[in-house]
C-alpha cells in the first residue's frame, strides 16, 4: 500500500461513478480528459439576503467530525448589502478565526479570504459562523456537509500518444497524488495550474521534483482552489514504443466517500508516417492540377510546394501507366528538422509495386529509395516512419517508377509529405499521366520513341488504342 492511500479513510456509504474517454492523437493540455471535481470532506456555509431572518446578527453553529475545508458561500441581489455585510468564524471557545470587520487582524482578513476561496482547512470540532447585515439587509444562513471525493483513471500510454492529459478542479487545500503502473521507472508526472504554470513535475527542477514528493506523500501537497492539469509522459529516454498500463488516483485531504472513476481509451501505437501526423482542425486544403509527362527527368520534374514544419503537407495523387512509367516531383523544405513520407493507402492500388527515391535537385544523389543499397533502404525506412528522416532545408525530387519486376499496369498512388506532427494547410496536387498520343502531339517525342510508342499502341488492345492510333498515323502522313 502506498503512503497516499494508507492515509486515506474512506467513510461509508460509498458512491462510485463511472465515466469512459478516449484520448486523442497528438493530445495537448488543450484536449485533456476532464475526470471531475477533486473535493476535501468540507462545510459549506451559505448566507443569502433571501430569507425571513431579522435585520441583526444571524448564526449557524455546526460539527464536524473529521475536520476539513471550510467554505464560505454569498448570494446577495444588492451589491451595497454584500459589501457592508460583516462575517465571521468563531471556534468552540470564541475565537475568531476568520473576519471580514473593520477591525479584524491581518492574520483574520487573510483566513476570511482563504474561507472565501475554500481553502480554510479547520480541525475538528464545533464552530460558528455569524453573518451581520448592513444597510437594513434580511439575512439566512445554513450549512452543510460537502463528501469528499477521489479522482481514479485507468489507461495506457503508448508510443501513439506519448503524453497523455487529464483536467480536474480541486475544492479543497491539498492533492494527493496515487501511481501504480507496470512501468513507473519509465513514467513522468507533471501537475500544471490553470496558468499553464508547473506546480510539481517528478523529473523537473530542484524544486518542481520536491513539490512531487509532497504530492505523492501522506500529508499531500498544499494548493489552492482553482482547475488542475496532469499529465502523464514517458521519461526521458523511455523506450515509447512499449505500452505502460498504469491507474492514477486523486485525493484531497484525508477522507473519501464518493469515487469517480474513469476508464480513458488509448492511442494504438502507429509508427508509420501518416500514424505519427495529425491534421489541425481548422486546416485548410489548397488544390493544384498538373501533368506528367512521359519523356521527363529530376530536371523537368512538377513542383508541388513548399513545405514548412508542423504547418504545411503536400500530397500528390497520380498513376504510373505503361505509357508514363516515371514520374518526378520537387517540394522546397522550408523548415523544419526531419521529412516524412507516406502512401495513402486508400488510394493508391499497390504500393508493393512501386518504388520510390527521395533525391537531391540534380536527381543525381540518391538520399533515400525502397529498393535501393541497404544505407538508402534504411534511410527510406526512416522517412517512412513516425519520427522521419533528419534532412536540411533546401529543394529535393520523388522519383516515383515501377517496383523491379513489378507488372507496368495502371498503378495509382497518392503520397503525402510530412514534417512534424501537425500542419494547417494541406496542399494537394494531381497530375494526369500523359499517353503516347498527347505525347506526339505535344512534340515532346524523338522519332525513336516514336516508333518505341507506335509499337506499345499496336501491340495494345486494340479498341482501348484507336483513338491514339489514328492521331499518331495522321500526325506521321
Amino acid at each position: 500500500m502506498s503512503l497516499v492511500s494508507s492515509s486515506m479513510n474512506l467513510i461509508a456509504p460509498l458512491a462510485a461513478y463511472r465515466a469512459s474517454a478516449a484520448h486523442v492523437k497528438n493530445e495537448t493540455s488543450d484536449d485533456a480528459v476532464a475526470i471531475g471535481n477533486l473535493d476535501e470532506q468540507s462545510t459549506v456555509i451559505s448566507i443569502s439576503d433571501a430569507g425571513e431572518e431579522a435585520s441583526e446578527a444571524v448564526s449557524k453553529t455546526f460539527t464536524t467530525t473529521t475536520g476539513g475545508a471550510v467554505t464560505l458561500s454569498k448570494s446577495f441581489t444588492n451589491v451595497v448589502s454584500a459589501v457592508s455585510a460583516t462575517f465571521q468564524l468563531f471556534d468552540s471557545v470564541g475565537t475568531v478565526l476568520a473576519s471580514n470587520a473593520t477591525d479584524a487582524t491581518d492574520a483574520q482578513k487573510a483566513a476570511y479570504n482563504e474561507w472565501v476561496d475554500g481553502s480554510l482547512y479547520i480541525e475538528a470540532g464545533t464552530y460558528t459562523a455569524t453573518a451581520t447585515p448592513g444597510n437594513g439587509a434580511s439575512l439566512s444562513i445554513e450549512s452543510y456537509e460537502q463528501q469528499g471525493t477521489s479522482l481514479e483513471v485507468k489507461s495506457t500510454l503508448t508510443g501513439g500518444n506519448p503524453s497523455e492529459y487529464y483536467s480536474f478542479s480541486l475544492s479543497g487545500t491539498t492533492v494527493k497524488l496515487d501511481l501504480t503502473s507496470t512501468g513507473k521507472s519509465d513514467m513522468r508526472v507533471v501537475l500544471y495550474n490553470d496558468n499553464g504554470a508547473v506546480v510539481a513535475d517528478s523529473a523537473g527542477n530542484a524544486y518542481q521534483k520536491a513539490k512531487y514528493v509532497e504530492m505523492i506523500s501522506a500529508s499531500g501537497l498544499n494548493a489552492s482552489s482553482g482547475d488542475y492539469v496532469v499529465e502523464i509522459t514517458y521519461a526521458n529516454g523511455a523506450d515509447e514504443t512499449a505500452d505502460i498500463d498504469y491507474t492514477m488516483t486523486l485525493y484531497s485531504g484525508n477522507t473519501y466517500s464518493v469515487v469517480y472513476k474513469t476508464a480513458a481509451e488509448a492511442q494504438p501505437y502507429d509508427n508509420s508516417a501518416s500514424g505519427s501526423v495529425t491534421a489541425d482542425s481548422d486546416a485548410e486544403l489548397y488544390t493544384n492540377t498538373a501533368y506528367n509527362k512521359i519523356v521527363t527527368s529530376a530536371g523537368k520534374a512538377i513542383n508541388v510546394g513548399w513545405l514548412k514544419q508542423n504547418e504545411s503537407m503536400l500530397d500528390i495523387y497520380s498513376m504510373l501507366t505503361s505509357a508514363d512509367s516515371t514520374d518526378y516531383y520537387k517540394f522546397t523544405f522550408q523548415e523544419g528538422e526531419s521529412l516524412k513520407l507516406d502512401f495513402n493507402e486508400n488510394t493508391t492500388a499497390d504500393e508493393s509495386a512501386l518504388r520510390v527515391q527521395l533525391l537531391d535537385i540534380t536527381g543525381t544523389n540518391v538520399i533515400a529509395d525502397s529498393e535501393g543499397t541497404a544505407d538508402q533502404r534504411a534511410a527510406y525506412a526512416k522517412l517512412t516512419s513516425a519520427s522521419g528522416l533528419e534532412a536540411d532545408t533546401g529543394t529535393y525530387v520523388i522519383k516515383v517508377t515501377y517496383a523491379d519486376g513489378a507488372e507496368k499496369t495502371d498503378s495509382a498512388y497518392e503520397i503525402g509529405i510530412y514534417s512534424g506532427s501537425t500542419y494547417v494547410a494541406q496542399y494537394k496536387t494531381t497530375a494526369s499521366a500523359q499517353t503516347y498520343a498527347n505525347a506526339i502531339l505535344a512534340g515532346e517525342m524523338s522519332e525513336t520513341s516514336t516508333n518505341v510508342s507506335l509499337a506499345s499502341v499496336l501491340s495494345g488492345d486494340t479498341d482501348a488504342w484507336t483513338e491514339s492510333l489514328m492521331t499518331a498515323l495522321k500526325l506521321l502522313g
